[in-house]
């Protein structure tokens, strides 16, 4: 009996999840479930609703399918995961600028110092810095300041 009792509860299932159900009371007062419709003089009869067709809870609105519960879930988690490498990007972005402020600053504090300059050409002499460059480079300088430095 548990046995006819769980085939008959597994063959309803199937049938539900395929698509259109039917519930009667046969002529021996069993119940029967079927996907096509109950013969004529069938007691009972019962059209059963199936995941697709389910009406909207709220009037006035259409029916929507059922959606994959993990479905909201997976979207929050990608929602989520985008938002935060978003604000990794945005923190890095932060710190870069914040190493080129500090950058820039030392380097015009350098050049404003007054100290001689120099810098190495490729055979590795050193060669001091005119004037002209030492101006062209705070010009540069400052510039980067303002930039790095809002």
């Amino acid at each position: 009996m548990l046995r006819s009792t769980a085939l008959v509860i597994l063959v309803a299932a199937s049938t539900l999840a395929a698509g259109q159900a039917y519930k009667w009371r046969d002529a021996s007062g069993r119940i029967q479930y079927s996907d096509t419709p109950p013969p004529p003089g069938s007691k009972e009869v019962q059209q059963l609703r199936t995941p697709s067709t389910v009406q909207s809870a709220t009037p006035g609105k259409a029916a929507t399918p059922a959606t994959d519960p993990d479905a909201d879930f997976r979207k929050r988690l990608v929602d989520r995961q985008a938002a935060e490498a978003k604000q990794a990007r945005a923190a890095e972005e932060e710190q870069a600028r914040i190493r080129n402020c500090e950058l820039a600053r030392t380097q015009l504090a350098t050049l404003e110092s007054g100290a001689t300059l120099v810098q190495f050409n490729e055979k590795g002499e050193r060669i001091v810095l005119s004037d002209a460059e030492i101006d062209r480079r705070l010009t540069e300088a400052r510039k980067n300041v303002e930039t790095w430095c809002k």
